[in-house]
């Protein structure tokens, strides 16, 4: 269920029963922006919500994907060309990850266009929870976010003109 308060959206998933009745899990999650993105890879395609992050910041465009998700693409188990790369997160620490190269054509999906496909990346976490954009995979798109906590952005071309918020 999607309830949306104060601009938080608050999801709520029931995760099984007990004596006491339902558990419930909550999960909070400010608005930032997220969009809707076709993967293809090798004939697999996958239509995700991919969540914008302007601090993962690398050389080349890249996305982040959960296991689920490489699996869908028939990425999981990675293939030989796979690498194991280390990156270093937001608070020094370190993370090994799987980076297989230009494994997937991202594109933007919008209602009224389709942005893409541009050659990027694959990073396989097994403890993300959705896909994340990297900076230079979002400029490739032409993607320009107009406000972070609010969720909106736009296209380059549409700076000025238009504003689309988040998924």
């Amino acid at each position: 269920m999607k309830l949306w308060l104060r601009g938080l959206a608050i999801y709520v998933k029931v995760l099984g029963l007990e004596s006491a009745g339902f558990i419930l899990r909550v999960r909070w999650r400010l608005l930032a922006v997220r969009l809707r993105l076709m993967l293809e890879h090798s004939g697999s395609v996958a239509e995700v919500i991919a969540l914008l992050n302007s601090g993962y910041e690398t050389l080349k465009p890249e996305i982040l994907l959960p296991i689920s998700i490489a699996r869908e693409l028939k990425l999981f188990p990675p293939p030989t060309t796979a690498i194991v790369k280390e990156y270093t997160l937001a608070d020094g620490s370190t993370i090994h990850l799987i980076k297989i190269s230009r494994a997937v054509k991202a594109s933007v999906l919008e209602d009224d266009r389709i942005v893409g496909p541009v050659e990027a990346d694959a990073v396989i976490s097994e403890g993300a929870e959705e896909p994340l954009i990297s900076d230079k995979l979002a400029s490739k798109l032409n993607i320009a976010v107009l406000d972070f906590g609010e969720g909106i952005w736009c296209f380059r071309d549409e700076v000025g003109k238009r504003e689309r918020k988040t998924y």
